[in-house]
């Protein structure tokens, strides 16, 4: 069994203090029996940051009903859901990448995120938490759910984002839209895991554990930055080269003076009709 107390313990060991701001991703069930659930987690990171401190969490959500920020449910993990249902929690109006977050700064990180040219660039909560000097936690979850890494993407004009239409948020209806556009939006699959031990190699990263769930602490700007300088070297870096992968394959032909045989996709066994990279172009 964990208990808050366990928790707060650990997340000392691994850098948490007083005053941070943190962007937290995590999985429940990974950390095992947890005295109090989900609210004990959260009741840990708070008390770990402190009253000047501000604890923050991607609130990700799909996009084929229209985003209301008040009803529409977290789709990452239950810690996540039952944070952004505090009573005390901000939640930033972008309709697919909000963030929810609770302490001194949180009213500010989430305000203006719905007028952002793109849902994880510049002006948004991660660039923001970047700004600050904040930390990122990767808890019971690998460097795959780390919202940072869109950031990046965004921040090279990767050519393999898209812009798609959705249904308009709630909070958009009296304007009379029935739809808005999303800018830079990331499809598919990529490699986030290839970015952990760079990180490593430039003792950019703190290990830990949670119970049985492996933790990951870094720095916003150390993830920036490293990632930063990958990326530039080869915009490709996050793209793997399985041969089966209907997504990596179509970003990496978007890189080459061919246009994409879109026939190779069809018929292949992708039985979602909102699949990003079946339906590219269509």
């Amino acid at each position: 069994m964990v208990t808050k107390s366990d928790m707060i313990a650990a997340l000392k060991l691994m850098d948490i203090a007083a005053g941070d701001t943190v962007l937290v991703h995590s999985s429940l069930t990974s950390i095992g029996y947890v005295q109090g659930g989900a609210e004990a987690v959260i009741e840990a990171l708070l008390e770990a940051v402190g009253p000047e401190g501000t604890i923050a969490m991607s609130t990700l959500t799909g996009w084929a009903e229209p985003f209301d920020a008040a009803a529409t449910p977290s789709a990452v993990g239950k810690i996540s859901e039952t944070f952004r249902r505090r009573p005390d929690a901000c939640r930033s109006l972008h309709p697919v990448h909000s963030v929810a977050a609770v302490g001194k700064l949180a009213a500010w990180i989430t305000e203006g995120h719905e007028r952002c040219e793109t849902g994880c660039g510049p002006g948004t909560p991660y660039y923001k938490i970047r700004d600050l000097g904040g930390k990122v936690m990767m808890l019971g979850v690998d460097m795959d759910r780390n919202t940072i890494m869109h950031s990046l993407e965004e921040e090279i004009d990767a050519r393999y984002l898209h812009t798609i239409d959705i249904p308009a948020p709630t909070y958009a209806a009296e304007d009379g839209g029935k739809t808005v556009t999303l800018h830079k939006f990331p499809p598919g699959h990529r490699d986030f895991l290839k970015l952990t031990p760079e990180l490593r190699k430039r003792n950019a990263l703190i290990e830990g554990r949670i119970g049985l769930a492996a933790v990951l602490v870094m720095n916003v700007r150390d993830v920036f930055d490293i990632g930063l300088e990958l990326l530039r070297n080869d915009p490709l870096f996050f793209i793997c080269r399985n041969p089966n992968c209907n997504s990596c394959h179509w970003s990496r032909q978007l890189y080459t003076e061919t246009a994409p045989d879109l026939s190779r996709y069809g018929g292949n066994g992708c039985a979602d009709p909102t699949c990003e990279i079946c339906v590219v172009e269509a």
